[in-house]
């Protein structure tokens, strides 16, 4: 496991200008990728210098960034010590109708909602969600957030709303680039589902994720459009949507429907 970790961190590190190149230019490929980069704050020790490029230089480079990520010593990097170090990831989209890299569908009645059933995030491959592009352009502008905003998405914007095979309350979550906004929270109680997710406004240029209490991240915009749609989530429990790029006028309200489970 030990040796696989140094690899899997060996591949990253020196992949990463190809990958970011790939996030700036907005043109994911098919495989899946993550770059890699020093947490926030985050500052070497006194007296470290770098490693010269080239030759050793660059096993040295590896090994110093390996130890950097080891914050425990234990010559392994568990999962918590690893996430810090994520700036950017992306996971293709499911390939002929299969699920995403062999893990199963969302169970049913949990699916994409029928036609008719409010815009989906077309256009979302980029990872980065701009206002006006592409089939983005249809949405409406997303609202300015504030506490009233808040409070009021906290009751459904509509009861009995079909999604796949169930009814349920049709649910808004909007988050900007502002401090004190960049985040939402999703609570499910036992027995509740949250499907059939879209885009309901959009203003200026954000990115988000969907992330489980644990900190484990379920979805990024730079997994794509169906890895969206497809997307389920299970109560008990609470889940964050949250802002991790964008322009300061940035801003998204997303859609789901809360639906019983039984």
């Amino acid at each position: 496991m030990r040796k696989l970790t140094l690899v899997l961190t060996l591949l990253a590190v020196l992949t990463a200008p190809v990958l970011a190149k790939h996030h700036m230019e907005g043109e994911p490929p098919m495989h899946p990728e993550i770059v890699l980069g020093p947490p926030e704050g985050f500052e070497p020790p006194e007296g470290e210098e770098p490693p010269p490029m080239g030759g050793d230089g660059e096993s040295m480079m590896v090994e110093k960034f390996f130890q950097f990520m080891d914050a425990n010593g234990d010559g392994a990097v568990d999962f918590d010590e690893f996430m810090p170090w994520v700036r950017a990831s992306h996971m293709p989209p499911p390939m002929d109708g299969e699920g995403m890299h062999g893990m199963e569908p969302p169970p049913d009645g949990m699916g994409p909602p029928p036609d008719g059933m409010g815009p989906g995030p077309e256009g979302m491959e980029g990872g980065l969600l701009i206002e006006g592009e592409g089939d983005l352009a249809d949405l409406p502008l997303a609202p300015e957030c504030s506490n009233e905003l808040r409070d009021s998405e906290q009751d459904p914007q509509a009861e009995n709303v079909p999604c796949g095979d169930r009814e349920g309350n049709l649910i808004f979550r909007t988050i900007c680039n502002m401090p004190g906004f960049e985040s939402q929270a999703i609570s499910l109680p036992d027995g509740r589902g949250a499907g059939c997710f879209g885009l309901e406004a959009l203003r200026g240029e954000i990115a988000f994720e969907i992330v489980a209490e644990d900190g484990t991240v379920l979805f990024n915009t730079n997994m794509g459009k169906e890895a969206y749609m497809g997307l389920h989530l299970e109560g008990p429990g609470v889940f964050e949507v949250r802002s991790v790029d964008g322009s300061p006028d940035g801003g998204v309200t997303i859609r789901f429907t809360d639906v019983p489970l039984d």
